[in-house]
């Protein structure tokens, strides 16, 4: 089924896109605030806490005291001050007694310093975030896959009040997301097949991915070069969701750029947003130049 909102491009009708998180839809003034997932028993707990604290420091943008941090992250306080005080010994933090607070050290910001440039690495791709952060007023995500996972590596928290929020780090099975559809666009149907299939086997729900569905997603995101899920991951989240040229990180990784919010406020605006994000990618791609150039 395909209906029209009048913005010029097919959409798919939500009912269709439901899932088992959909049974709630709260109403466009209601805040949604997306539950940051617990840590997959395949992961070494204490690795994974340590990169969250950095994704923690890297979102909220300021210095912190443990308690916030601990409680941000539901992690008991004893395991946060000695994880805190290790990195703090290992040159990773830094720590201001007259406050009690922690910050990230230069340390962190030069890791990775030297592994090339490229606009993943100068900045140009956070600027296009940014952008899009204030001129849509929404949630703006950045994206790659993770195995059969869309990996939100970077998030901009929306400014209204109304917005998403989105724990930096969340992963969702990219055959069910818009980012994962738009970093799948170019991908062979049997990997799509084996994604599908892999994503029912771990389904702990009643919801089952339709192979043929996802083949139409990504067959709309082909011709219109962006997808747009209604409900698609969370009841009452949209998001339009455009991918990236490849080897923005000197490399084959793909990226996507995504617009989040409340389904109602995204698909009113669909055709500007879509605009919005295509207008600051070709624009913010554009290659560095000189002063004075």
């Amino acid at each position: 089924m395909v209906g029209r909102i009048g913005t010029g491009a097919p959409v798919r009708s939500p009912s269709r896109r439901m899932t088992a998180a959909s049974t709630k839809r709260p109403t466009a003034c209601h805040l949604i605030e997306i539950p940051r997932e617990p840590i997959p028993p395949s992961l070494v707990k204490s690795a994974a806490r340590v990169m969250q604290i950095f994704d923690f420091f890297d979102e909220v943008g300021r210095e912190a005291k443990a308690s916030e941090i601990g409680g941000r992250l539901n992690f008991p306080q004893s395991s946060t001050s000695v994880l805190l005080n290790s990195l703090v010994e290992m040159g990773f933090l830094d720590y201001e007694e007259r406050t009690r607070t922690f910050l990230p050290s230069p340390r962190i910001a030069l890791l990775g310093s030297r592994l090339g440039a490229g606009p993943m690495r100068d900045g140009r791709v956070i600027r296009i975030m940014e952008a899009l952060a204030d001129r849509t007023g929404e949630t703006i995500i950045l994206a790659i896959r993770n195995g059969p996972y869309a990996l939100d590596v970077k998030v901009i928290q929306g400014k209204q009040p109304n917005a998403i929020i989105i724990p930096q780090g969340q992963r969702r099975l990219a055959v069910r997301s818009a980012a994962g559809l738009a970093l799948l666009k170019d991908e062979p149907d049997a990997l799509i097949a084996a994604l599908c299939r892999r994503a029912n086997a771990e389904s702990n729900d009643d919801t089952r991915i339709d192979l043929n569905q996802v083949r139409a997603d990504l067959e709309y995101t082909r011709t219109y070069g962006y997808f747009f899920s209604r409900e698609l991951a969370v009841g009452g989240v949209g998001a339009i969701a455009v991918p990236l040229q490849t080897g923005l990180d000197g490399g084959s990784r793909k990226f996507a750029i995504a617009v989040s919010g409340q389904v109602q406020e995204i698909a009113l605006r669909e055709a500007d947003i879509v605009k919005a994000i295509k207008d600051e990618i070709t624009s913010g791609l554009l290659p560095e130049q000189s002063p004075g150039v």
